[in-house]
């Protein structure tokens, strides 16, 4: 029987930096994320367009998965978009931890964050929103990890500054902001997914 995992924001940088480490000979991968999205050839991910708010759109989905993992969120937040911390990163976890709640034996993966620039506390607050939420709702069946800057050539942006930092880590201001490479926090997910222990697990 191949392990069903279910990616809240598996179209994302950080869910599709996860669908690619898992293999579908191990894995059945579904992704629910708001717009249609057309995988490649190679991929054999199930995709899912769906608004969490509705949950009659994705319950049957997460029913009988043995990990839903939420990806989901916003470095920062978009006023003129209507975007907030809120809406965009502690309702859609809620969502998704409330239908836990009903179901025996999922288990829920959380990414939240190490640590941050003190101008970054309001997204720090919802990252430690969720993990309280779930730790009361669902605490046997709970799993966080604290990445801080994930980084990787397929997003510039991110590449250069944690690069940087993954050279710096000896000093102990970038120590805790954790950079980690997309492909190294990928295998450490697919770590946990497989019953052993991750380094990202313990927050530093």
């Amino acid at each position: 029987m191949k392990i069903k995992i279910v990616i809240a924001g598996g179209t994302g940088f950080v869910g599709q930096g996860i669908i690619k480490q898992l293999s579908p000979e191990t894995f059945e991968v579904h992704s629910l994320s708001r717009h249609h999205y057309e995988p490649t050839e190679t991929d054999h991910t199930i995709y899912h367009a769906v608004d969490l708010s509705q949950l009659q759109e994705w319950k049957h989905i997460v029913e009988d998965a043995d990990w839903v993992i939420d990806a989901v969120g916003i470095l920062l937040p978009n006023p003129i978009k209507g975007i907030n911390y809120k809406n965009s990163s502690y309702e859609p976890a809620k969502y998704l931890i409330d239908q836990i709640v009903n179901q025996t034996n999922t288990k829920f993966l959380f990414v939240s964050a190490n640590n941050g620039p003190f101008f970054m506390k309001p997204y720090m607050n919802a990252k430690r929103t969720v993990e309280l939420h779930m730790k009361q709702d669902i605490p046997n069946r709970s799993y966080i990890v604290y990445p801080g800057i994930i980084f990787d050539k397929s997003r510039i942006s991110s590449f250069v500054p944690g690069l940087i930092m993954s050279h710096m880590t000896k000093l102990p201001y970038f120590r805790k902001l954790r950079p980690v490479s997309l492909k190294e926090f990928s295998t450490e997910i697919e770590l946990i997914l497989t019953g052993h222990y991750s380094v990202l697990e313990q927050q530093i």
